[in-house]
């Protein structure tokens, strides 16, 4: 793998060093950047920009070179799926040509089926682990590309709309859509027919990777049907050989160990059933309908009717708005009036089981404008609950009041830049329904953009705002803000996306 360092000729960006904000201190962003002065914004966000040139590699595979971020060059080393969608949000804005390439590497390894992975490994690449032959997938790689064996939610389509609508250039923007529509299709079409094999809209996630939420308390209950005794002894030994994510970061913000023997486990056990996902959805212990991952469905067939349109394919357009419609109705109706939240439903083995963990995911269907006019002042109301939802630095991956909320371990208390562009963009789309919906998208922008200045670019941050004594967090040695790994390209793109839209006039 090359690193790219020709000068003048891919990403440039200004390279004056960030100013430091040591406050600790909450306050509004006025406050932190007055209005008559907007300086520290305009370097934080370059400082985002050189995190995104940092983070960029040249990949070569049977001779064809790729343009690929990656996450983090401290673990991350490989390029995701949503995060490259999200990362190519924030490129369009400094370097729109890079956000065209990062969005061609993504497809590069898309499978026959029209799978896109949720992992697009890099050669030479071993430290993040499992590493890709660890997934037995190599008679599906496309283009000599290894690749996972599971997805991520589809912000794919969402990108590609964004990045064009962004452009500067539209005759390259139309040139650029016009390549990534048939990718965009066949990933539809393939999360249509083996994810909602019912046509009743909701989608099957087979992993919680495929979530994004990786360890949300979501998916205790169903992880609790993985028997760790069935895992084999060698997957097992595999993980004490091999993982090594929590030595490079802090054990007490990872993933448990017997977590990673029942991630590993399905991976196993899907490629003993040769990734044939008839079969996986049917007979997995791990099945489940997935809020998050249904409402971004619902969202990103609504980007993929609006770019058929821009080419004049009225009639394909109709076929996803009316995909998106069904799944909007379908979200609705799980609905927990009691609990005022939107719950998932495990459909393992035959199992409709309804998941009501208080977490991030029940808000994700405002952006889908999957919430009805009945049920958007008890969502509003929970979302804004300081018991519950709404921090300091809002919005916890799991309510605070949740006895299964952790300050700083992965998705089960932090929380993250991309969950709240979410909720932002939701309340935007319900600004005339509901009479704080601009409001608070307002005050979130500004927890949000603050959370970055004030703690750098992190993977994510510590929602109380640095008063985790109150809560769960008896194994963090040194209180601290921001957890996971530094330099991360989610939060740098979502930082500059955000900027560029909405503060920088």
């Amino acid at each position: 793998m090359q690193r790219r360092t020709e000068e003048n000729h891919h990403r440039q960006t200004n390279t004056r060093p960030m100013k430091k904000n040591t406050s600790s201190s909450a306050g509004t962003i006025q406050q932190i950047i007055p209005h008559q002065s907007r300086s520290i914004l305009s370097e934080v966000e370059q400082k985002a920009q050189r995190i995104l040139n940092h983070n960029l590699v040249l990949v070569k595979h049977h001779g064809k070179t790729y343009c690929r971020t990656v996450p983090s060059k401290q673990y991350y080393t490989h390029q995701w799926n949503w995060d490259s969608a999200t990362v190519a949000m924030g490129l369009v804005h400094f370097h729109p040509q890079a956000a065209y390439d990062e969005l061609r590497a993504l497809i590069s390894g898309q499978w026959e089926n029209g799978l896109i992975a949720h992992i697009t490994y890099n050669p030479d690449e071993e430290l993040y682990y499992p590493q890709a032959d660890k997934w037995r997938t190599q008679q599906f790689w496309q283009n000599g590309v290894p690749t996972s064996g599971i997805t991520q939610p589809p912000v794919f389509a969402i990108g590609v709309e964004y990045v064009y609508d962004h452009s500067p250039d539209k005759q390259a923007a139309e040139a650029f859509l016009e390549e990534m529509l048939p990718a965009i299709i066949r990933f539809h079409e393939h999360l249509k027919t083996y994810r909602d094999p019912e046509d009743k809209g909701l989608m099957t996630i087979i992993h919680s990777w495929e979530s994004g939420t990786d360890n949300s308390p979501r998916w205790d209950s169903v992880y609790a049907h993985v028997d760790l005794d069935k895992i084999p002894q060698s997957v097992k030994e595999d993980v004490n050989l091999h993982r090594v994510d929590d030595q490079i970061g802090e054990v007490s913000h990872r993933p448990t160990r017997e977590n990673y023997y029942r991630f590993m486990g399905l991976i196993d056990m899907y490629a003993k059933w040769d990734w044939d996902y008839h079969k996986i959805v049917a007979r997995s212990p791990f099945a489940v309908k997935d809020i998050l991952f249904s409402s971004i469905w619902a969202r990103a067939n609504e980007s993929l009717a609006r770019l058929l349109k821009k080419v004049g394919r009225y009639e394909e357009a109709a076929l996803y708005k009316e995909w998106a419609k069904q799944t909007k109705q379908a979200i609705a109706g799980t609905w927990d009036a009691e609990k005022k939240q939107y719950t998932d439903i495990d459909v393992s083995q035959g199992r409709k089981e309804k998941i009501a963990e208080p977490t991030i995911a029940t808000f994700v269907p405002l952006w889908a404008e999957a919430v009805t006019d009945t049920q958007l002042p008890k969502l509003i109301e929970n979302l804004t609950d300081p018991k519950t939802f709404w921090t300091p630095y809002p919005i916890p991956s799991t309510a605070i009041n949740s006895p299964k909320f952790e300050i700083a371990r992965y998705w089960r208390g932090p929380t993250w830049p991309i969950t709240n562009m979410f909720i932002i963009e939701g309340l935007l789309r319900y600004k005339d329904r509901h009479p704080k919906a601009e409001q608070l998208a307002e005050q979130l922008i500004d927890s949000t953009l603050e959370m970055m200045i004030q703690n750098d670019f992190y993977e994510y941050y510590d929602p109380t705002h640095g008063k985790g004594e109150k809560f769960n967090q008896k194994e963090i040695k040194e209180p601290t803000l921001h957890f996971g790994f530094a330099d991360f390209s989610w939060s740098a793109a979502i930082f500059i996306s955000l900027y560029e839209r909405y503060r920088k006039h």
